[in-house]
């Protein structure tokens, strides 16, 4: 049976409705730094295609060793005081 973070670390995954401290281990990501606004980039796009593709590859290739199911993608967002979306700095990543 394929290993599922978001079973077995639910609390960075699924959090609780009321606020909480959670202890976040290190982990490792893969990741794309871009800019311009998500909703209609084609390098936003084009980011999350290449992530989604490396995750599964990387999963595909390594299921002998260990199988585990591929995250959801996550995201940072940075911007301006004028909130313009085609200035977005953001970072797409998957674990």
């Amino acid at each position: 049976m394929a290993l599922d973070f978001k079973k077995t670390q639910k609390e960075l995954y699924n959090p609780k409705t009321t606020p909480s401290i959670v202890d976040v281990p290190q982990m490792t990501f893969i990741k794309v730094d871009g800019q311009g606004d998500p909703n209609t980039s084609a390098e936003y796009s084009s980011a999350v295609e290449l992530l989604y593709s490396l995750s599964y590859n990387i999963k595909m290739n390594n299921k002998k060793i260990l199988d585990y199911v591929v995250l959801p993608l996550e995201g940072f967002w940075d911007w301006d005081e004028s909130k313009d979306k085609t200035k977005f700095k953001w970072t797409a990543l998957i674990r």
